[in-house]
């Protein structure tokens, strides 16, 4: 075999064993190449599972505990509560409900606060901040990889266990600087079923929150059910 003349093989004999070996060690340097050019992002079954939830989810019902950390004094306040989640026609309906504490409720042009304590309910109208809300209540829960990537840088984190479950962390590190001035980013925990587990929300100011899902049932429910129970007496303070 003729080889062509090049200063890397002047000095080695025709009849040296590695002018044998070289097409072969070429041939397998650019099969490797390949490979690792094609090698599969982790986040690729992240996201199949995720968008496979995504196109049939219709709502939710949950216990959660709910973690807040404040970052001023160093401390961790733990609430328990219950959550509600429904994909309704003109966007997300939503109920949190925590013991001994506040109770909130979304639906599609209002968010209501209830403090039990001080029988006061705090009103806030959505306005235009409607959709950004309704992004943000989906998050892990029938929003796709493709609605996550338009408004997200995602990094994929690692296989963790929150409680008995495995799970795929992924991050997300939202691309509007004015999203980015309130909160800085948020962990995402899902698990096989395409559905989170877990979220983490670190705020611009350094405090987070942290909130995990168990007991989970899927499906719609009527829009009652996401009502706020509210008494009589109360009094509603509009802002």
């Amino acid at each position: 075999m003729e080889y062509p003349s090049s200063p890397l093989l002047a000095s080695v004999k025709k009849d040296d064993p590695m002018l044998h070996r070289l097409p072969l060690t070429i041939s397998l340097c650019i099969m490797s190449a390949g490979m690792l050019a094609y090698a599969a992002d982790p986040l690729d079954p992240v996201f199949a599972h995720i968008d496979t939830a995504a196109k049939s989810f219709k709502g939710m019902a949950a216990d959660i505990t709910n973690t807040q950390h404040t970052a001023l004094v160093d401390s961790d306040e733990v609430q328990t509560g219950t959550i509600k989640l429904l994909r309704a026609k003109d966007g997300t309906h939503m109920l949190v409900v925590l013991k001994d504490a506040q109770s909130a409720s979304i639906d599609s042009h209002e968010l209501k606060v209830y403090n039990s304590k001080t029988k006061t309910v705090d009103t806030w109208s959505l306005g235009s901040k409607q959709n950004e809300v309704n992004q943000f209540l989906l998050l892990g829960f029938g929003a796709s990889s493709t609605d996550l990537k338009a408004s997200y840088d995602v990094t994929y984190v690692g296989e963790e266990k929150v409680g008995s479950q495995q799970t795929s962390r992924i991050k997300l590190v939202p691309k509007s600087l004015e999203t980015r001035r309130k909160m800085k980013q948020a962990d995402l925990w899902f698990g096989q079923n395409g559905l989170v587990v877990q979220q983490k929300f670190l705020w611009a100011a350094g405090d987070s929150r942290l909130v995990t899902y168990s007991g989970m049932t899927l499906g719609s429910m009527p829009d009652k059910d996401l009502d706020l129970k509210l008494p009589k007496d109360v009094t509603v303070q509009k802002h």
